[in-house]
């Protein structure tokens, strides 16, 4: 007869204990709905859905499909390093436009050449107040200049090149869905362009 209630009682122990990993695992990842005040909004900091996040193996998966847990490639003081993915944000109905920043190499006219005469630009999408790596340190994208330098990630080198920053456009567009992440080193790469996740 006691053999009966304690297997009972023994799945009903187990059965908690896996919820409770469940419920630990779902923490890491932040929804965000659209029911707060403009002036937390106007804080939020995110990337649309299909922002370009370069992973450790240097292939590229957009933000909406980036798992806590998983290694992403960063920067640190020049160098190519990895990170791993310790949270995901998803912002629902975002009130924040995204702030368009269009760059270039810094060394365009030796890029050229007759094989491969026009360096396309890089396009890089975020609220006005995200942070980026800049030569004068992190600035919020909406205090992007034509003067600034960012970095960016080559991978087909593994090098980390300087690009100018040459159009700034506010107000470029709004988004349904929204992501941000926030990983162990602090930053990583969005159009392999080093990013903070504050």
């Amino acid at each position: 007869m006691r053999k009966k209630i304690i297997i009972p009682f023994l799945s009903l122990l187990s059965f908690a204990a896996i919820a409770q990993s469940e419920n630990n695992t779902e923490s890491e990842k932040t929804e965000v709905a659209d029911g707060t005040s403009a002036k937390e909004k106007k804080r939020y900091k995110y990337f649309c859905a299909n922002a370009s996040v370069t992973m450790a193996d240097g292939t590229l998966k957009p933000i909406r499909e980036v798992k806590v847990g998983e290694k992403v490639r960063t920067c640190h003081k020049g160098k190519s390093i990895t990170t791993k993915v310790k949270g995901v944000e998803v912002f629902y109905n975002p009130d924040a436009a995204l702030t368009a920043v269009y760059l270039r190499p810094t060394n365009e006219t030796l890029a050229r050449n007759e094989t491969w005469p026009l360096v396309p630009a890089v396009l890089l999408e975020a609220t006005p107040h995200h942070q980026v790596q800049t030569d004068k340190g992190n600035k919020a994208m909406k205090q992007l200049s034509k003067n600034d330098i960012l970095y960016h990630f080559e991978p087909e080198t593994g090098e980390i090149s300087s690009w100018k920053v040459g159009v700034v456009q506010t107000n470029a567009r709004k988004v349904e869905r929204a992501y941000n992440l926030t990983t162990e080193e602090g930053s990583y790469l969005i159009e392999n362009v080093i990013v903070s996740d504050k």
